[in-house]
């Protein structure tokens, strides 16, 4: 199986790593952030500089290299909070956004360069609430999703502080709790149609169709399997075809004997409804998939990061997996890079 142009940049528990699979065969080398913290973000690759990168992890902030990785440095210029979570560019204004924890986003119009809060976020009242799964319980902004049609559109999945939604671009905020999931974990606008927007969380997955104003479950096909632990796959030519994992329990449960419980779903109708992939993944699988990227270039391509440290590839839009990296760290983000 051989890539396009791209790299596959794999954020772990221990460092980021480059994985190149251009000529056929991937080979994984280590680039920084090792004792570092956690690489939860998927790396984001500048939209008018592709030499340019943006990293970060749960303890340093942001860091930004500007010659495709092979140097970094410090990009917090602004930032309160290190411990980072999620990273988004818009591709039409440049304006990025950053999530943080404690939950909150930080919005730059220079590049990463500098970063101003976006102080009106915690005025919502329903922030106390905000909190997160493990002590000392402190809320992650584990995802932004924006449109790429209408910059003012951003939302935020808050773990655990169910979503929030800003209609001019990060300037003012309000708070979506009803018909969402407390501990939520991703969300994404649809490629075709703003006002669709389908999230992710703790128990189960959930859509809108009027831009975040009213949501509902949609667990059809994975009732025993509502746990999300990986993003969404979406790809703009296929907008109705979604591919994600799901597990029987959460993290507290994956290391049961009978296993974490853990499929490959897709659903062809915009997250109505789900069906598990069954060969997917060996049947004996134990790990649990954390990362899930696409390839914008070929709907059928898409790569997954697992606990165990392994990275699989599937060409054939998910049905099947093959392994392709091992011996990595637990493996929590992927994005693909043109080389």
């Amino acid at each position: 199986m051989a890539m396009s142009d791209r790299v596959i940049y794999a954020g772990t528990a221990d460092g980021l790593f480059h994985i190149d699979g251009r000529d056929g065969d991937f080979d994984a080398s280590l680039i920084w952030f090792q004792g570092q913290g956690v690489m939860r973000a998927p790396v984001c690759q500048d939209v008018d500089d592709p030499r340019r990168l943006y990293a970060g992890t749960t303890r340093v902030g942001v860091f930004v290299s500007d010659d495709s990785g092979e140097h970094w440095h410090e990009g917090n210029h602004g930032v309160v909070y290190k411990d980072l979570w999620s990273i988004a560019q818009h591709p039409t204004t440049k304006r990025m956004f950053i999530g943080t924890s404690p939950a909150h986003v930080f919005v730059s119009d220079d590049h990463g360069e500098s970063w101003e809060e976006c102080a009106r976020l915690h005025t919502l009242r329903s922030a106390k609430q905000w909190t997160g799964p493990v002590p000392p319980h402190i809320s992650r902004m584990k995802d932004l999703g924006i449109h790429t049609g209408d910059p003012s559109i951003v939302f935020g999945a808050i773990e655990e502080g169910w979503c929030v939604r800003s209609l001019d671009g990060g300037a003012t905020w309000e708070q979506i709790s009803e018909g969402v999931d407390h501990d939520s974990h991703a969300i994404y606008v649809m490629p075709d149609d703003p006002a669709t927007v389908v999230a992710t969380g703790g128990k189960g997955i959930f859509r809108s169709t009027d831009q975040g104003a009213h949501w509902h479950r949609c667990t059809q096909g994975i009732e025993d399997c509502l746990y999300t632990p990986a993003h969404i796959v979406v790809h703009p030519s296929r907008p109705q075809t979604l591919l994600t994992a799901v597990t029987a329990t959460g993290p507290g449960g994956w290391n049961r004997p009978e296993g974490p419980g853990a499929s490959v779903v897709r659903s062809t109708d915009q997250g109505e409804t789900w069906s598990k992939l069954p060969e997917a993944l060996p049947e004996e699988n134990r790990c649990v998939p954390r990362a899930l990227v696409g390839d914008p270039e070929d709907p059928d391509l898409c790569y997954m990061g697992m606990t165990d440290g392994t990275v699989w590839a599937s060409d054939d839009a998910g049905e099947h997996f093959r392994q392709i990296v091992t011996g990595l760290p637990s493996v929590h983000s992927l994005a693909l890079i043109s080389g």
